[in-house]
């Protein structure tokens, strides 16, 4: 009965789904895997003996959340907004932006939540394929010619890609940038393993928003911290939609202490990139994996001869993100890169099967 009452074009609809799974190893969802330093947990649970940090409802502005990050960036205050997550930005932007029917353009594969969140906004997803033959670069071409074709409302970027790992370079941004004038949302959520962003831009261009997450480099995935940077102007529209007291006060001040001790992350993002090119050379030398391909964010994609390798891994309770058989990530599996003690469990069980095979 009460599917009858659901939205016609949600009634086959498939939400994203994340399972809780049993693990002593977990390299699948792209996380910091390294603890917070004393400093951090001890501002952190001076924070928490004050019960009015609890009982008060959050600040909706963010404000010290977002002069902080302001201040990191070099930009203005009212450059950034916080959200929770950048799953709630990305939906905010296009609540804001698209009407029931208008297009977004978007890569693919690449993070899921952009096609689900447009569905949802009643917008139509309009992808262009990475070439996975050329190890997933971005057809700036072909991108340019969907543009042109579609006239979209919003055009999603991702730089490092999800999952696969390339970068768009800067030049090739501007490229794009210098036809397509409708809102581009640059998702740098792994931005901070790689040197370059558009954040300096964003004068510039006044039609991109740069989203950052506190999820990836730097530990918070549990707390839903995301931001964007952009004109002021795209800033003040894409506040229209968003509800308030939308982030926790925990989560606002634990990202604002992240930020002002950044010093220590930055070392973790260094020793995350050390491992990266280690698992990088060990995963090449198994026989089962037939390619490995280049990475600039925390993690490494894999193609590998049988697609069942996810499954046995979680047999050992090392989890890691399976794509199945079928599409563009058919035979796929990508490895978020872990302690370099995670990283050699991760490499001994693969060898242990490579062994089995024999």
């Amino acid at each position: 009965m009460i599917n009858e009452y659901i939205r016609k074009d949600l009634r086959d609809f498939k939400p994203y789904d994340a399972p809780v799974k049993e693990y002593e190893v977990k390299i699948d969802a792209n996380e910091n895997p390294y603890v917070h330093n004393k400093e951090v947990v001890n501002k952190v649970v001076d924070w928490l003996q004050d019960c009015n940090n609890i009982r008060r409802y959050p600040d909706s502005n963010c404000t010290d959340l977002r002069v902080t990050i302001a201040k990191y960036w070099n930009v203005s205050m009212e450059n950034v907004v916080c959200g929770v997550g950048s799953d709630q930005l990305i939906d905010s932007i296009l609540r804001t932006f698209i009407e029931p029917g208008d297009k977004v353009l978007m890569p693919t594969p690449s993070f899921s939540m952009y096609k689900i969140t447009t569905k949802l906004n009643r917008g139509i997803p309009i992808e262009f394929s990475l070439n996975n033959e050329e190890e997933f670069y971005y057809p700036i071409e072909k991108i340019i010619d969907l543009y042109k074709e579609h006239s979209p409302k919003c055009v999603f970027l991702c730089t490092p890609n999800n999952p696969t790992g390339n970068i768009l370079p800067i030049n090739d941004i501007e490229r794009l940038l210098e036809v397509i004038k409708c809102p581009v949302i640059m998702d740098e959520a792994y931005g901070e393993f790689v040197s370059n962003t558009m954040i300096d831009k964003i004068n510039k261009y006044n039609n991109i928003i740069v989203l950052k997450t506190f999820s990836k480099a730097y530990g918070l995935a549990g707390l839903r911290v995301g931001y964007g940077i952009a004109s002021e102007e795209m800033i003040n529209a894409v506040k229209k939609v968003i509800p308030p007291y939308h982030l926790n006060s925990f989560s606002q001040f634990f990202a604002q202490t992240v930020i002002e001790n950044i010093d220590e992350y930055e070392s973790y993002v260094k020793e995350i990139i050390k491992g990266r090119q280690w698992l990088y050379k060990e995963l090449g030398l198994i026989s089962y994996v037939e390619k490995v391909y280049p990475s600039e964010g925390n993690y490494i994609l894999i193609k590998v001869t049988n697609e069942q390798i996810a499954y046995l891994l979680e047999q050992e309770k090392i989890l890691v993100r399976g794509y199945g058989k079928e599409g563009a990530l058919g035979n796929c599996i990508r490895i978020t890169v872990g302690t370099k003690e995670e990283n050699i469990r991760l490499i001994e069980a693969m060898k242990r099967y490579e062994r089995s095979l024999v």
